[in-house]
């Protein structure tokens, strides 16, 4: 990708625009990032951010429940979204053709979602649902482990789309000054690419989003990770057809000089059939799979090696 494809425009109030015209496909992507996620929640608030995303497109004041769907796929597209550590991100696809109506419904949740709470109180259960499932999925709970392993105090080491008794606590009044909170203009990047004229792309985003106000969100970070340098180890026993065997270190943030670097030890030791890993563990069909990763989302980050073994076979590829 050719980085001058990319016109980035910061509105008054602090909105980052960035237009990629790419007339490869008649179709154009439209992602909203909101610089929020687990990080950003309190103790109280744990799996609050994946909540509100699940209500977000749930209504405003002039669209109901499952009308923004409706809207979006009649016009030939489809929305999704996901949470992670540092940011919550909503996307549509659509054909160009549509890009005006995909963007003012996509600014429309983005300033008027009405976070019902009849709809919040069954979405939850929706959530709690998803909760349950995600503990009995092998690969998840080894990870999660990991990192509650490798920090103390750090918000990582909390498991990232809470538990049900704090989920069932939650209450509309709660999610509303998150999302008001959070969800501000110069907290967020509209990200727009595809069959688009720039000059009119930002004529869209300026007519939607220029009168939002400005505002900085209110922030209470977690406390930082203690130094120690001890080996820790956890073995969980449970009825699986494989083992999990995941190994990590913790690593410094994103804008640290030596991250490049790890990101390149990861893919050394675990991308492609030539990789060191790949190698030494899956040719000697010691494993079924094998990664590694270095993962970096914003002040720290963890170096994971994660594979998966027959049990009798778990020690030696370790």
């Amino acid at each position: 990708m050719d980085s001058n494809s990319i016109h980035r425009t910061v509105l008054p109030n602090g909105l980052t625009v960035l237009v990629q015209e790419d007339r490869s496909a008649p179709v154009v992507a439209i992602v909203t990032y909101v610089k929020a996620g687990y990080f950003d929640e309190t103790d109280e608030e744990n799996g609050l951010s994946h909540a509100l995303e699940h209500m977000y497109f749930k209504g405003t004041g002039k669209r109901g429940v499952g009308d923004i769907a409706k809207e979006t796929k009649a016009s030939g597209g489809y929305l999704n979204a996901q949470t992670i550590y540092d940011t919550t991100a909503y996307y549509t696809v659509l054909p160009s053709s549509g890009f005006p109506k995909g963007l003012e419904i996509q600014a429309d949740a983005y300033t008027n979602s009405v976070i019902d709470a009849g709809e919040l109180a069954k979405e939850m259960e929706v959530i709690i649902q998803e909760a349950k499932r995600k503990s009995d999925n092998p690969s998840a709970v080894a990870t999660e482990t990991l990192f509650e392993l490798l920090h103390d105090a750090h918000r990582m080491r909390r498991w990232r789309i809470g538990r049900e008794p704090g989920l069932r606590g939650f209450t509309r009044d709660l999610m509303n000054g998150f999302y008001r909170n959070f969800y501000r203009p110069g907290n967020t990047i509209l990200s727009i690419s595809g069959d688009v004229d720039h000059a009119d792309a930002l004529g869209h985003a300026k007519e939607l989003y220029g009168d939002l106000k400005s505002g900085d969100p209110v922030r209470h970070p977690g406390p930082s990770e203690p130094k120690h340098d001890d080996f820790r180890y956890r073995e969980l026993a449970g009825d699986i057809a494989q083992s999990q065997l995941v190994i990590g270190w913790r690593t410094p943030g994103t804008l640290d000089p030596d991250t490049a670097v790890l990101d390149l030890a990861a893919s050394v030791l675990a991308t492609g059939r030539a990789s060191r890993l790949y190698r030494a563990v899956r040719e000697k069909k010691l494993a079924s799979s094998i990664t590694a990763y270095n993962y970096t989302p914003t002040e720290q980050g963890v170096f994971v090696v994660h594979a998966e073994t027959e049990p009798e076979n778990t020690a030696e590829a370790e």
